[in-house]
C-alpha cells in the first residue's frame, strides 16, 4: 500500500433499508450447546457496527471520514526514511538503525527518522491497524462474542490473565492474544493512490467484457466461451447483477488454513488472508496484493475457531452495513473524490480440514461428506463409523444406512441455498443430543456457519460461497492414494488378499529404478519450472511438495507408468490425467469443461470397478477426493476455473510469513508484527 503511494508519487515527480429479504429469518436458539454458541457469534456479527467492534474513536473517525487527497511525501528526508524502511522489510530493526547511522555519518545533520518514528509514520500514512483479542493460553478459544466477559477458558479452565503480572502491576495482562488486521483500513489504503485505484478497475472491465460476449444478439457459439477468471462463473455474474456492482465496490475472498511453522517444535498457527478480486489475475495473487487478515497463535489447534474468526467477520459485516448499506467511504485517487465502496464477499476457501470450521459441515468422513453439500451418501464397513466415498453399492452387504442403491454420478445434485437453509433449520431445532446426532448424520451439517452473519445481499450465499480446492485435491490427495495403491502399501483388510492386487507393481527393484528415473528427468525440466520432482524413493516421506506431486503424477506419470502398470490401470489413469490437465488451466473453453467432466466421470466409474470391485473390505480404497473430482468441472461454470480459488495463495502466504520470522523464542508475537508490517507496505 505504501509502495503504491511511493511509486505513484515517483511517476508524477444501494440502500439496504430494512428489507427482511436481505436477512435469514430468525430461528429459535438451539438446545445443543455448541450450536447455540455458534448462533450467538452469528447474531453479534449480524448486529455489527463500527461502534461495537472494539475500535478506538480515531480509527472509527478515519473509517467514516477518510483523509482526502494524495499523501504528501515530497520532503526528501521523509522519502529517504520511507525508502530505507521498505528496503529493510525483510530485515531486523537493527539493520534499519545501522543503515541510518551510516547515512548520518556520511551526511551529518540530515534529519533521518528513527526506526520507531518511521514505523509510526508508515502506520499513519496507510491507516492500517490491528485488533488484539485475548485468547486461551492453550488456544481453545478467543475471548470474543459470548466469551468476551469470561475470566477463564470455558473449555480447559485456564485463567485469561497473568496472575504474576497482576500481582506486580495490579492490572489484568492477557496471557496470549490473537491478532486481526482489519479489512476496512486496507481497502481505503488500496484506492488512495491513482495507481492503486486504476489497478482495481479490472473487475468492472472484465464483467463488461463477459456480458458482451454472452449477448444473444451477437449469436456467438456457446462452446467457444472462455472461462478465464472467477467472474466468468454464473453464480458470481448473478451476484454482480443482483447488487449492481460498480467500479467503486470491492470484491474479496477469504482464505484460511492452519500450519506447523517448525517441524521439530510445537508451533500450530492458523492464518487467514483476504484476496482482492478486483485486481487482474496476473497480479491478484502476488505477495504484495494479498492482505493478511488474522493470526491465531498456537501452540495447539483451536477448539472454537468461530471465536477467532469473529473479529474479521464482525468488522466486514460492520463496513457492509455502513451508510445504510452504501458501504465504506473511501478516497479514490483516480476519481479524486470520496466514494462509497461496498465490500462483496465472494468465496470462502480452506482445505478439507479447515473448511469444516468455516462452513459448519461434518467433514469428508461423515455420512454426508461432500464438501459442496450434494446429497451423495457415503458407505462404511461393518462396526465402523468412518464413511467412504463409494458410489457403487457393495455386493452382499446389508449394513444399516449403507445399503442404498448405486449413486448416479452423471446426475449429482447441485448446491442450493434453499436446501441448505432447510437442513440447517433441522439441526437448530433438534430436540436433544440424540435427535441432533441423527439429523447431523442425515444432513451433513454440524452447526451454522459464521459467514451467515454477513449481509446476505453482499455475500455469495451459503453453500455457494464454498467450492473445491484444486491444490490439495490434485497435487496431494491423489498421489497419497494412488502411490500406496501401486506400491501395495495401503492397508489390506483381513478379508482381502494382497496377492490379488494385480495393480501393485511399484515394488522392490521396480520402485528403486522408478525413483531414479524420476530424478534423472530433472535436467529435462525448463528452468521456469519451480520444483522438478525429486527421487521418490529418497524423498517421498520427507516433505515432497505439492508442485512435485503434480509434475510427477500428471507430467511424468503417463509416460513412466505405461511401462509399469497393467494396461487397464494405465488407461484408467490417463483419463484422470486428461481431466486434471484441463482443470489446472487458467483459461478453459466450454468445450474443454465438458471434456474434462466426461473424462473424470469415466475415471471414477472405472476406478471403482477396477480397484474397489464392490467389495466391502475394499471400501477404504474409495477416498473422498474421488467424489470431489466429479464436482470440479461443473464448479468451473459456477465460479470460474479452480486455480483462481485454490489454496495455493494461502499456502504460499504461510511459507512467506514463516520465513520472515526473526525471533523463534517469541515466534507468535513476531509473526503478528510481520503480518501487520506487510499490510502497511
Amino acid at each position: 500500500m505504501l509502495r503504491a503511494l511511493l511509486e505513484d508519487e515517483a511517476d508524477q515527480a444501494d440502500d439496504l433499508g430494512n428489507d427482511d429479504e436481505d436477512e435469514l429469518p430468525a430461528l429459535a436458539k438451539s438446545r445443543i450447546e455448541h450450536v447455540k454458541v455458534a448462533q450467538q457469534f452469528i447474531d453479534e456479527v449480524s448486529a455489527a457496527t463500527l461502534d461495537n467492534g472494539k475500535l478506538k474513536g480515531d480509527i472509527i473517525e478515519r473509517l467514516r471520514n477518510p483523509e482526502e487527497g494524495p499523501v504528501d511525501i515530497s520532503d526528501p528526508n521523509i522519502r529517504l526514511a520511507l525508502d530505507l524502511f521498505i528496503g529493510c522489510e525483510n530485515s531486523s530493526q537493527q539493520t534499519y538503525t545501522a543503515a541510518r547511522q551510516a547515512f548520518l555519518r556520511r551526511l551529518p545533520g540530515t534529519e533521518l527518522l528513527s526506526y520507531h518514528l518511521v514505523k509510526k509514520l508508515v502506520a499513519e500514512i496507510s491507516g492500517v491497524v490491528s485488533v488484539r483479542d485475548d485468547m486461551c493460553i492453550n488456544s481453545c478459544h478467543a475471548f470474543t462474542g459470548p466469551f468476551a466477559l469470561l475470566d477463564a477458558c470455558s473449555i480447559c479452565g485456564e485463567p485469561r490473565y497473568d496472575a504474576v503480572q497482576y500481582g506486580l502491576t495490579g492490572k489484568n495482562v492477557s496471557r496470549q492474544q490473537a491478532c486481526t488486521i482489519l479489512l476496512g483500513p486496507q481497502v481505503q489504503a488500496l484506492r488512495r493512490s491513482p495507481q492503486g485505484s486504476e489497478a482495481m478497475r479490472y473487475r468492472g472491465e472484465k464483467i463488461e467484457e463477459i456480458l458482451e460476449s454472452l449477448d444473444p444478439a451477437k449469436n456467438l457459439n456457446p462452446d467457444s466461451f472462455v472461462y478465464d477468471d472467477l467472474f466468468c462463473g454464473s453464480d458470481i455474474l448473478d451476484l454482480a447483477e443482483d447488487v449492481q456492482l460498480t467500479s467503486d465496490d470491492t470484491t474479496v475472498s477469504f482464505s484460511f488454513d492452519g500450519a506447523q511453522l517448525y517441524q521439530s517444535k510445537k508451533s500450530d498457527t492458523w492464518i487467514g488472508i483476504w484476496i482482492i478480486n478486483d485486481y487482474s489475475p496476473t497480479v491478484r495473487y502476488k505477495k504484495k496484493h494479498v492482505l493478511p487478515a488474522l493470526i491465531i497463535p498456537g501452540p495447539n489447534k483451536p477448539k472454537n475457531l468461530d471465536s477467532f474468526l469473529f473479529r474479521s467477520f464482525h468488522h466486514v459485516s460492520a463496513i457492509q452495513r455502513e451508510n445504510n448499506g452504501k458501504g465504506l467511504r473511501v478516497w479514490d485517487g483516480l476519481k479524486d473524490e470520496t466514494v462509497n465502496s461496498r465490500v462483496i464477499v465472494i468465496l470462502n476457501t480452506a482445505d478439507a480440514v479447515a473448511l469444516t470450521e468455516l462452513d459448519g459441515r461434518v467433514g469428508h468422513h461423515g455420512a454426508q461428506g461432500c464438501r459442496l453439500g450434494c446429497d451423495m451418501k457415503g458407505r462404511h464397513k461393518p462396526s465402523s463409523g468412518h464413511y467412504y466415498a463409494a458410489h457403487l453399492r457393495p455386493n452382499g452387504y446389508t449394513g444399516s444406512g449403507c445399503d442404498h442403491p448405486d449413486i448416479d454420478i452423471r446426475n449429482l445434485s447441485k448446491p442450493s441455498p434453499e436446501i441448505y437453509e432447510a437442513q440447517l433449520k433441522k439441526i437448530i431445532l433438534s430436540a436433544d443430543q440424540a435427535d441432533y446426532e441423527k439429523k447431523r448424520k442425515e444432513t451433513g451439517i454440524s452447526k451454522p456457519s459464521i459467514v451467515s452473519g454477513l449481509v446476505k445481499r453482499y455475500t455469495l450465499s451459503i453453500p455457494l460461497c464454498f467450492s473445491v480446492d484444486l491444490m490439495h485435491l490434485l497435487c496431494i490427495n491423489i498421489g497419497e492414494l494412488l502411490l500406496p495403491l501401486w506400491r501395495g502399501q495401503i492397508k489390506c483388510d483381513s478379508n482381502d488378499d494382497k496377492g490379488s492386487w494385480d495393480w501393485a507393481k511399484l515394488v522392490g527393484e521396480t520402485w528403486v529404478e522408478h525413483g531414479q528415473l524420476v530424478a534423472n528427468a530433472t535436467k529435462y525440466f525448463p528452468s521456469s519450472f519451480h520444483r522438478p520432482p525429486r527421487n521418490l524413493m529418497e524423498k517421498i516421506s520427507s516433505g515432497y511438495k505439492a508442485t512435485e506431486y503434480y509434475l510427477y503424477i500428471f507430467g511424468l506419470g503417463p509416460g513412466f507408468f505405461r511401462a509399469i502398470l497393467p494396461k487397464k490401470y494405465w488407461k484408467n489413469f490417463c483419463k484422470l490425467v486428461r481431466g486434471a490437465r484441463i482443470l489446472i488451466q487458467h483459461s478453459i473453453t466450454a468445450t474443454q469443461v465438458r471434456e474434462a467432466h466426461s473424462f473424470l466421470i469415466r475415471f471414477v466409474e472405472e476406478y471403482e470397478n477396477l480397484y474397489y470391485q464392490r467389495r466391502p473390505e475394499r471400501l477404504h480404497l474409495c477416498r473422498p477426493w474421488l467424489h470431489t473430482l466429479l464436482h470440479t468441472a461443473p464448479e468451473i461454470m459456477r465460479v470460474g476455473p479452480g486455480t483462481y480459488g485454490s489454496q495455493y495463495t494461502m499456502e504460499r502466504t504461510v511459507g512467506d510469513l514463516g520465513r520472515d520470522i526473526r525471533q523463534p523464542s517469541n515466534l507468535f508475537a513476531n509473526l503478528c508484527q510481520i503480518a501487520l508490517r506487510r499490510s502497511t507496505l
